[in-house]
């Protein structure tokens, strides 16, 4: 069975999710503004392979992502400066850093959603279509109900 669309967008979501998480949960560490906009381009690559999308014009996705990226740097420095503060600093940066991943991750599925030649599992039939290009419905479950009768 070959992929389709939304298996590739399951996929992605679920690799946005996990590198959510990650920033969510090292994103108090000082510097970690840093290493987490690396782990965001790792990311990318993940979720442009989860689409089957092997060449992507670098240029259009720097302008498409250009004001989510910058929101994000600046985002970046300013959990730096918090992340002074102990403990509630720390939260809130954790926090930021999680914001930046789910944001960026969400315009890149969109992104090579786009651009992803995967087909749509959404596939219509005609009704006219002849019988062996309909789908076959099959049944393998079988359930056994109890039914009492009322002796009125």
């Amino acid at each position: 069975m070959s992929k389709s669309l939304q298996d590739a967008d399951r996929e992605a979501r679920q690799l946005v999710a996990n590198w959510t998480t990650g920033a969510a949960l090292t994103g108090w560490i000082p510097g970690s503004a840093f290493f987490l906009t690396a782990a965001d381009t790792a990311m990318i690559h993940q979720v442009a392979s989860a689409f089957e999308v092997s060449a992507f014009d670098m240029d259009h996705l720097s302008g498409t992502l250009g004001g989510v990226v910058g929101s994000a740097i600046a985002g970046g420095v300013i959990a730096e400066v918090v992340g002074v503060i102990p403990l509630v600093g720390w939260a809130i940066k954790s926090a930021a850093m999680a914001a930046k991943a789910k944001v960026i991750g969400d315009a890149v599925i969109g992104y090579f959603r786009e651009r992803s030649d995967l087909p749509d599992s959404k596939v219509l039939i005609p009704m006219d279509a002849p019988d062996e290009e309909k789908p076959k419905i099959v049944t393998t479950q079988k359930t056994d109900i109890a039914v009492e009768e009322d002796e009125d």
